[in-house]
């Protein structure tokens, strides 16, 4: 019982917290996009008296005119004025709400997803390996911007139904207050809307995973990255399978809330026309045909007025309660964006300076695992030395350079450059000292020019782009396509995208280790899609411009390795053997080994040829 009371008080936002969050919505609103929101706000106060004028007192007007008998035609041109006039003030003021809302919400909309996009960006790449806090990612990025705007809109309403209130209510309690009475008891159904509030979140929130494995279950049917898998293999079953567990479990979902979801929205929405209206209007009717206390046009407008005041007091409450609703999603922002990395510059932290680098006695495991990938590892690579790192699959590898290039945090040990943790240097200054190309490498839909450029590109960089191009070996295959290096990839926005093999996209991601000037090169398997004679001329031009940089490459092909100044064989993450190709091959151990096995299948390769 205790555990429940807990998570029912995690889920209830307290008033002074809802306000807190309301506030930061319309600060972020009226900050971004000031005029749209002024416009917009005085809108909504325009609509309620505008509303009142050419509803409420025009049907007054009229009835009251007939019984005194005013011409038709001096009713006629009032009852156009009090219409005509204030509809067309309001379709002007709309069309101006119109034009500057669509550019203000995007402006707003624009600055959320920014820093939601900044904050990602600054957390510590172990974040995405902790599914709690990813799931806080998913709820922050989930419709922020909308939560934000529906948060402004609730506001401007509820200026629009306080002035109602005051308006319907000072009519109708100069005529009777006892009708102010029947307008109050809707008041109590919307109690349940804050209940109801609570439980849509709970809903929202369990279903938000299931969904999330529903997206993807339908990407892997329609994305061309898998289409092959999905044809040659039993992912097709497999796939299904889970995307109908998924889909169960959204059913379930909607099971455990829906019942409770409907009575309390019966409860928190029909009150109204089950008793308020029926017994004010008996009331209106007995005052004006009975009792002969009440006119004619003041009993068409009583009518009219208590189920406006009715509803503008249940609307003052449920603006509140729906702006409780939005505070708890408003939560799931404020929690990840005030999230504080673990992985960030010290204060006295320095810039870079070209050097030595070295892991000294560094030990990691991944967050959640018990058991280590790379233990007790030492290495050295100095200003413009040269080194390979080589072992099976699953040898710590590519963690080793992940580590290097400071995407996690050693578990043990600690890395130097020029005998300082670098902990102490400035996280971009460090990272910016590498070139880097990655076995996974995702090219982006932009020009073929800005891939391997990884920025917009400038004057002057057209030379340098198409010479990088060459030195990877794609530059004639680019020179194929419509557009050049300025022909947009994939099509994803594009439907003259150019969709390229793995192998021509690889060439284009080697492109970027050649264009960029960093005194470090890192090749974590860069020409695995690439042919021998391909990987060969690669290695040899990225040699020629890193002869005064200092290098790090990984490759299944030990053939790479051997102009290496220094070689490190990892097995179960820990080095097992280090030297020269020739110190290796003297020691006849597992990197000679290695070496020799891969050697002989390409003789057996080439008398097989010459057999036949």
């Amino acid at each position: 019982m205790k555990k429940k009371e807990k998570n029912n008080k995690e889920k209830r936002v307290p008033f002074r917290l809802v306000m807190k969050d309301t506030a930061l919505a319309l600060g972020l609103s009226f900050k971004h996009a000031p005029l749209a929101c002024t416009i917009m706000l005085l809108s909504y106060l325009m609509d309620s008296v505008i509303y009142f004028i050419s509803g409420t007192y025009a049907l007054k007007y009229i009835v009251d005119s007939y019984e005194e008998g005013i011409s038709f035609e001096n009713v006629a041109k009032t009852v156009l004025f009090l219409i005509v006039v204030p509809a067309t003030v309001q379709l002007i003021v709309d069309f101006i709400v119109e034009l500057t809302w669509s550019l203000g919400s995007n402006k707003i909309s624009m600055s959320i997803h920014k820093s939601i996009f900044e904050k990602n960006m600054s957390v510590e790449l172990a974040c995405y390996e902790n599914p709690q806090f990813y799931d806080k990612y998913v709820k922050a990025s989930a419709d922020t911007a909308g939560n934000m705007f529906n948060i402004t809109f609730t506001v401007f309403f509820f200026f629009y139904t306080v002035l109602n209130t005051c308006l319907y209510g000072s009519l109708l309690f100069t005529m009777d207050p006892v009708f102010i009475i029947f307008a109050i008891i809707p008041l109590f159904g919307s109690f349940f809307k804050k209940k109801s509030n609570v439980l849509w979140h709970k809903h929202s929130t369990e279903d938000r995973v299931l969904h999330r494995r529903c997206q993807y279950a339908q990407r892997v049917f329609y994305s061309n990255d898998y289409a092959k898998e999905m044809r040659l293999t039993n992912a097709k079953s497999f796939m299904l399978q889970k995307y109908e567990e998924a889909s169960d479990g959204r059913k379930n979902v909607v099971k455990k809330y829906g019942k409770k979801e409907m009575v309390l929205d019966v409860l928190g929405n029909k009150i109204s026309s089950i008793l308020a209206n029926p017994l004010a209007i008996a009331y209106a009717i007995f005052r004006a045909l009975v009792s002969g206390t009440l006119g004619m046009g003041d009993c068409a407008v009583v009518i009219n007025s208590v189920s406006e005041l009715s509803n503008a007091f249940i609307q003052v409450t449920n603006q509140y309660y729906r702006l409780h609703e939005k505070a708890l999603f408003v939560e799931d922002y404020k929690e990840f964006m005030k999230y504080e990395p673990s992985m960030r510059d010290l204060p006295e932290a320095k810039d870079a300076e070209r050097g030595t680098l070295r892991l000294e006695n560094v030990s990691f495991k991944y967050f959640g695992s018990d058991s280590y990938v790379l233990k007790n590892i030492n290495l050295e690579l100095k200003a413009n030395e040269k080194i390979a790192l080589v072992g099976h699959n699953g040898a710590g590898k590519s963690t080793l350079i992940k580590l290097l290039l400071r995407l996690y945090d050693p578990t043990e040990g600690e890395i130097t450059l020029n005998g300082e943790n670098i902990k102490d240097v400035k996280i971009k200054s460090y990272r910016d000292m590498f070139s880097v190309v990655f076995q996974d490498f995702k090219l982006i839909a932009l020009p073929v020019s800005e891939n391997v450029l990884m920025r917009p590109a400038e004057e002057g960089d057209e030379k340098r782009v198409e010479e990088a191009l060459k030195l990877s070996g794609v530059y004639d295959r680019i020179m194929e396509l419509k557009d050049g290096a300025q022909t947009v990839l994939t099509k994803e926005f594009s439907e003259d995208g150019a969709v390229l093999s793995v192998g021509e996209g690889q060439k284009i991601a080697i492109a970027h280790a050649f264009i960029k000037d960093a005194p470090y090169i890192i090749l974590d398997e860069p020409t695995s899609a690439l042919d021998p004679v391909a990987e060969s001329e690669m290695y040899n031009n990225m040699m020629k411009i890193g002869e005064n940089k200092g290098m790090i490459f990984i490759s299944h092909r030990l053939s790479s390795a051997v102009s290496a100044d220094r070689i490190y064989m990892l097995e179960n993450g820990e080095v097992v053997e280090c030297g020269s190709h020739t110190e290796l091959m003297a020691l006849n151990g597992k990197y000679a080994d290695m070496f020799k096995k891969q050697a002989q299948n390409y003789v057996d390769i080439e008398e097989g040829e010459v057999s036949a």
